[in-house]
């Protein structure tokens, strides 16, 4: 990504476009948090109440915040602090964010770009610590010195 000015309006469109594709990649959830948390930081972007969940996890009911960017409207979970200073709003199904369009790839560059990824130091040390726990323990097999 080129170094210029992102603007409020770009990062909006490509949380959108992340968030879309979120429901069948729940990896890319980490882009639009860490893109809204950020924003919420720098004051760019709003609190506005909170919603109970439409697809409340296990059957659970759950409030989420409601925060708005610019014309864009996005949801993340509550914490304590927000169901303490935050109204409970009434769910507007009939509200859609405006269609934009944005390559994911350009999205998730964008969304870099404006808040980088931090990697914790065991996370650098090795991305995959299952992963490495099961091969040692299967190579051990192998060799005959699994107990």
């Amino acid at each position: 990504m080129e170094m210029r000015e992102i603007t409020i309006r770009e990062i909006a469109i490509a949380i959108y476009v992340i968030n879309n594709h979120a429901k069948n990649a729940p990896v890319l959830y980490s882009f639009k948090n860490r893109a809204i948390e950020q924003l919420l930081k720098e004051g760019r972007a709003e609190k506005v109440g909170l919603h109970y969940s439409t697809n409340p996890e296990r059957a659970l009911q759950r409030l989420d915040v409601l925060i708005r960017i610019e014309d864009f409207f996005f949801h993340l979970p509550s914490t304590k602090e927000d169901r303490r200073t935050l109204k409970v709003l009434e769910y507007d199904s009939s509200f859609r964010n405006p269609k934009e369009r944005m390559s994911i790839f350009h999205a998730k560059q964008i969304i870099n770009a404006y808040s980088p990824p931090v990697k914790s130091s065991e996370d650098r040390k090795n991305p995959f610590p299952k992963l490495q726990t099961f091969y040692i323990g299967f190579s051990t097999y192998l060799n005959g010195t699994y107990k």
